[in-house]
Formats: C-alpha cells, structure tokens, sequence
C-alpha cells in the first residue's frame, strides 16, 4: 500500500515538475532548451540569438545564445569562452569537456557563474550562462543541472571541429 501511494505521489508530481518549466526553440540556430518559469524575461535580442531572464528577485541572471563560430572552430570558442570568464575575474573551478560541448564553473565575490555550450550545425554554438549568489547555491545548482541536460541542438549533423581535451 504505502509504495503504491509513494508510486501515485510520485509520478502525478511529475506534470507538475514539467509544468513550472517551458521550452525555448531558437530556429535561427536550431537549438532548444528548458527554462524555469520563476524566470522571467529580461530581454530578447533583437537579432534573434537569445535571450536574458532572472527570476523575480533579481538575484541571478540567465542568457541563453546562439552564435556563430569564427572558422567553424568549436573548441577554439570554448576557449576563448574560458578565457573571457577569467578576465572578467571569475575563479574557475570546474571544467569538462566532450567532442560536443563544454561545461564550467566559478566564483567571483560570492557569487556562482556556470557556462555550458553545445556544437551546433555550420559552424554555430548554443550557450548558456548563469550567475548566481554562493548563498543560494541549493536553489539554482538544481536548475543549473536541468538547463545542462536540455541544452541540445534541434539539427541532426556532425559538428564541424570537436573539442580534443579538457580546458584547465
């Protein structure tokens, strides 16, 4: 009885789940991924690569972009991606990558960046940065971990250059 009600529970908790999220699909870059609803729109580009959000509070910022890559180079974007968050000061932490993507952390005066990119087709990458207070680190490390798993591309192809080795 009592895993027939933690079954019921359970599963008619997920819509609810999937519910407090919806879905953004960038076709100028054929990306999709899924953003939380306590999140709100700060601004859309105007040339369609992405967009800003932060939840009602304003304590953390999320952008989510499509770019293209200069020379198709995928693993060089990543990169220059790391090296622009060292110059902005961020201590890098945590760095991964695979031939499709490339994840990392850091901190910066008590807060939290996480930066993951995906490989997309011709030469584009899709992005996604979120910055947040080292205090809240419970609240949004869980969101972090959902926009990981749903950044992906919407194009079947083989991206132009893999990445070969993780960035330090």
């Amino acid at each position: 009885m009592l895993a027939r009600l933690t079954a019921l529970l359970f599963f008619s908790a997920v819509p609810a789940l999937a519910a407090d999220w919806w879905s953004y699909d960038n076709a100028r870059f054929g990306y999709e991924i899924e953003l939380p609803s306590e999140f709100r729109l700060s601004t859309r580009s105007d040339n369609g690569d992405g967009l800003t959000l932060t939840p009602t509070d304003q304590s953390a910022r999320l952008l989510v972009f499509g770019t293209n890559i200069l020379d198709g180079d995928f693993s060089a974007e990543a990169n220059v991606r790391v090296a622009i968050a060292k110059d902005e000061g961020w201590q890098i932490s945590y760095s991964k990558s695979t031939s499709r993507g490339i994840s990392f952390s850091g901190t910066r005066q008590g807060r939290i960046v996480y930066v993951r990119g995906v490989a997309l087709c011709d030469g584009g990458a899709a992005f996604f940065q979120m910055d947040y207070p080292k205090t809240d680190m419970q609240r949004f490390d869980a969101i972090v971990m959902r926009l990981v798993r749903s950044l992906q591309p919407t194009r079947k192809c083989t991206p132009t250059t893999q990445i070969s080795r993780v960035f330090r």
